[in-house]
């Protein structure tokens, strides 16, 4: 359900921002210039015979180090549990908070659009819960390496449009993921 929401807002926000931003570029990245994303994730937490989406609201804050790469800090935390039925038994996640520190590299595609990779380490909480997993709810933590691709569209001068797909965690037979939209500010 998630995808059939954000791909018509994806491409409506892709068309409008670019029209907007037609011939003024992307702000060229200046060493040291910070910035902080804001985004909705719909989460995708799996483990064998078993996928619940949860949702977080993620906040990113980084610095470029040069016209090409930024180191950023991430925080998120939950908003909502994600929520299925195992045979009779249902079955209840939410990832609450998670953290994590990343390299990013960027590129600039045409004049208002970059697209950008991120590598890094995550440390997320998993907090279980329904007759599925027991008769007690359960919370662990977990960390893992972190890798995400995304794409940034000029609105205005210092705000942007993001949108990423990112990998939190895949050790075990268990996966954490998710596809975010949100905004960044340029400061």
């Amino acid at each position: 359900m998630l995808q059939k929401i954000v791909t018509p807002l994806l491409f409506a926000v892709s068309v409008s921002a670019m029209a907007q931003s037609s011939g003024q570029g992307l702000k060229p990245p200046a060493t040291g210039q910070a910035y902080v994303e804001v985004s909705l994730n719909g989460l995708n937490y799996a483990q064998t015979g078993m996928r619940l989406s949860p949702t977080a609201l993620r906040t990113i804050v980084g610095k470029n180090v040069g016209a090409t790469f930024a180191y950023e800090v991430m925080l998120a935390v939950g908003t909502s549990q994600g929520s299925t039925t195992v045979g009779n038994s249902p079955a209840y996640a939410k990832i609450d908070p998670m953290f994590g520190g990343y390299l990013r590299a960027r590129k600039e595609l045409a004049p208002g659009m970059e697209v950008f990779g991120r590598l890094g380490a995550v440390s997320l909480v998993k907090k279980m819960d329904g007759s599925y997993f027991g008769p007690t709810p359960t919370s662990e933590r977990m960390g893992s390496v972190s890798y995400g691709l995304g794409i940034k569209i000029r609105i205005n001068r210092d705000t942007s449009f993001v949108s990423d797909y990112t990998s939190y965690y895949n050790r075990k037979q268990e996966t954490v993921d998710g596809v975010s939209l949100g905004l960044a500010f340029d400061y």
